[in-house]
């Protein structure tokens, strides 16, 4: 039984995501009179998440409070 819910649990994430997928496409083919609208609202939602990405990676090289930030140290983590 400890199994079942095991195979069960691994795919919660993936049926999420697939119904949140089937979501944005209805929302989008119910928007389509809005395209123009939409386009600039996805675009800005990407650039949104592309920032955030980039500062989530920012964060994980930034030196530690005790570290220091000289051409050295940057090459050498590199």
């Amino acid at each position: 039984m400890l199994r079942g819910r095991a195979v069960t649990a691994a795919l919660v994430s993936p049926a999420a995501q697939a119904c949140a997928f089937v979501l944005g496409c209805a929302v989008i083919h119910a928007a389509r009179a809005h395209a123009a609208i939409l386009t600039r609202l996805l675009a800005a939602v990407a650039i949104a998440a592309a920032v955030l990405v980039l500062l989530a990676a920012s964060l994980d090289y930034a030196p530690g409070p005790d570290e220091t930030f000289d051409e050295v140290s940057v090459y050498a983590a590199s």
